[in-house]
């Protein structure tokens, strides 16, 4: 049987994060089952008309991702989900052709290789590192705590998680920021690219975003825009859950 892959994500409008975040994981899938049968595909379809607009490239939905390969000649099509969590985006995914990897968090292996990666979790000389997640609608969101709550069990009480759309907010880490002595704050996304959210709700001079919200209570704040998809940790992470459905 001939086996296809569809790199999958909700997909990002800023074409810099794409090829550092994106690109870089669907090239190494590429290397490892060989370009031909590798397609990618967002689940966004906002992102998608950007795309389109601003550069003249279609990118697939999942639907048309799965036809394109099933056109080529591929029996089973393996989804591989570049999802944080099991949410609204990834509960979009079909799996008509074959099965769909898992998002990067699910078991207590993944939350323990989060917590454990040296130079993700860094501080780069700051007191506290806080973390910028999407958040979620859905029952996933508690995803965001249970990884909080990880850190804490591994001593890491210096490094909070909030969200943008999610329980918990940037309000509520200043809480738990708040008579601890910290006063240098490193800012990073906790999301596969370093896009509109990154640079705009968390790094931007704007009056609301984190950087701002976060000087104005008098802390020293460094962002940085590193989407996850750029460290080599997150990349085995996926390419370990795509070997064990492919």
């Amino acid at each position: 049987m001939e086996k296809a892959v569809l790199v999958t994500s909700f997909g990002t409008s800023h074409k810099d994060t794409r090829e550092k975040c994106l690109d870089s994981i669907e090239n190494k899938v590429k290397a490892k089952y060989g370009s031909e049968r590798v397609e990618r595909a967002y689940t966004s379809g906002v992102i998608r008309q950007i795309v389109k607009k601003k550069e003249g490239i279609h990118i697939f939905d999942q639907n048309e991702g799965l036809e394109a390969l099933k056109n080529k000649g591929y029996d089973e099509i393996v989804t591989m989900s570049l999802h944080i969590l099991d949410g609204i985006e990834y509960a979009k995914l079909n799996d008509k052709y074959g099965k769909i990897s898992k998002p990067l968090l699910v078991t207590d292996e993944d939350f323990r290789k989060v917590v454990n990666d040296e130079e993700f979790n860094s501080t780069e000389g700051n007191d506290a590192i806080v973390f910028m997640g999407h958040g979620s609608e859905s029952s996933a969101d508690s995803t965001y705590q249970r990884l909080q709550e990880e850190y804490v069990k591994a001593g890491k009480d210096n490094i909070f998680i909030a969200t943008v759309e999610g329980q918990v907010t940037i309000e509520d880490v200043i809480q738990k920021l708040k008579g601890r002595g910290f006063s240098k704050i490193l800012l990073k996304p906790f999301m596969i690219v370093a896009g509109d959210h990154a640079k705009n709700d968390m790094a931007s001079d704007e009056e609301d975003s984190w950087k701002t919200i976060l000087q104005n209570e008098g802390y020293e704040v460094t962002p940085v825009l590193k989407g996850m998809g750029e460290y080599k940790f997150i990349h085995n992470m996926f390419m370990d859950k795509l070997q064990e459905v492919y």
